[in-house]
């Protein structure tokens, strides 16, 4: 039997042990360190950034709270080396809520977990339909979290006590939320799927995303390569100042005007200025670097342009376009789309938890082209072996001639 949400929802205002301890210099960390040591169990584990206005991804803020040690903030803009906190926090578990946010900009700060849960991954795999964080906890603990600060520059010194007592909460549920989500697991037959689904979070690759510049809002007008040219290099200034005054790119330049610059190629300083937002006075004092940014890629030879599209692995058409293009390919998949979502019905997850309906969809359209052996197609692809077990070998059977 599942667990019924409480009706009655509190919202927590503060911490319930007192204020944590905001952990600053060498000597508070060498005494969290002691403190965290002889705690119990696993750890609870949070960071804030200040995406949106400063450059890259870093923490400012790391929060630690373990059972018998209290919560610990630390800041990272005080501490420079973190080979101490990761080794006591090798001992056990790390509890996060949407780990995927945490897992990388911890590792850069050296910070890496021996093994997470996730809250927010349980409680999909648990069919909850909001899963963030103050949702989950009213479901579960008849608790609820104010994210008023969720937005908030955390490069910002000295913290705000109302932002540190927001960092807190953050972390002061998250065991409890977790052992009420482990019942639950256990008792609908997910716990061990759960376990599959945290450590391929946990061991998942970086991705190196090739020509970034290409995740620029809008550059899907751009059709042209020699304008690509040009919307690379402004990118790519922009990139430079960036970097050089720790400020988030759209801070200096948003997209939309790298995109407006490279659409109309501006061929002098003034022309460049009459395009709004070069128009500032910031820009202004910049605008021969982003003149010589367009001059540059004006004076490429052609075979150095961009192409207009990376190279892909062929990716099965839209779903409309199957009856008119494969027949067979539409007669297979419809099928075994009612199997996926009937299984997301039988265990009450999103389907997407059963199967990525992407996946689903690349794998039966090229199932018309080449003999498939789905168990070998859906691991090399990134499916669970939970999921795999699920689905193969009926999938097996609707693919097969």
């Amino acid at each position: 039997m599942s667990i019924s949400p409480p009706t009655d929802i509190t919202m927590l205002t503060e911490p319930r042990d007192g204020a944590a301890q905001l952990v600053a210099n060498q000597m508070g960390y060498h005494n969290a360190l002691v403190r965290l040591a002889q705690g119990t169990g696993a750890f609870a584990v949070d960071a804030e950034r200040a995406s949106g206005f400063r450059y890259g991804n870093r923490n400012y803020l790391v929060q630690v709270r373990r059972e018998g040690a209290g919560t610990f903030l630390f800041d990272p803009t005080g501490i420079e080396d973190f080979t101490e906190l990761n080794a006591i926090m090798q001992s056990d578990t790390w509890i996060f809520h949407a780990a995927t946010q945490d897992l990388i900009p911890l590792a850069d700060q050296g910070l890496t977990p021996p093994a997470i849960f996730d809250t927010e991954v349980a409680a999909r795999l648990l069919g909850i339909e909001r899963v963030n964080l103050a949702n989950v906890t009213s479901h579960f603990l008849g608790l609820t979290l104010a994210k008023e600060h969720s937005h908030q520059d955390w490069s910002t010194r000295p913290l705000p006590d109302s932002w540190l007592t927001y960092a807190a909460l953050d972390v002061e549920l998250l065991t409890e939320l977790a052992e009420h989500e482990i019942e639950q697991l256990k008792e609908e037959g997910k716990y061990e799927w759960a376990l599959e689904e945290f450590e391929h979070l946990r061991v998942a690759p970086v991705t190196v995303r090739v020509d970034p510049w290409r995740r620029t809002s809008g550059i899907q007008t751009i059709r042209d390569r020699r304008k690509l040219a040009v919307l690379r290099e402004l990118w790519s200034e922009r990139e430079k100042i960036a970097r050089a005054r720790d400020i988030s790119p759209s801070r200096i330049l948003p997209d939309r005007g790298i995109v407006q610059a490279a659409t109309v190629v501006p061929r002098s300083v003034g022309a460049l200025l009459s395009l709004h937002d070069f128009g500032g006075t910031t820009n202004r004092r910049r605008a021969h670097q982003w003149e010589r940014a367009i001059q540059r890629a004006l004076a490429l030879p052609a075979e150095e342009l961009p192409p207009l599209r990376l190279p892909t692995a062929p990716k099965a058409p839209p779903i409309n376009r199957w009856e008119e293009k494969s027949p067979l390919a539409l007669k297979r998949y419809e099928p075994a789309k009612e199997f996926v979502d009937s299984l997301a019905e039988r265990f009450n997850m999103p389907v997407e938890n059963v199967l990525q309906p992407k996946l689903l969809r690349q794998l039966v359209w090229d199932s018309t082209n080449r003999a498939i052996n789905v168990r070998q197609y859906l691991s090399e692809n990134g499916a669970r072996e939970w999921q795999i077990t699920l689905v193969d070998k009926h999938l097996q059977e609707l693919i097969t001639p």
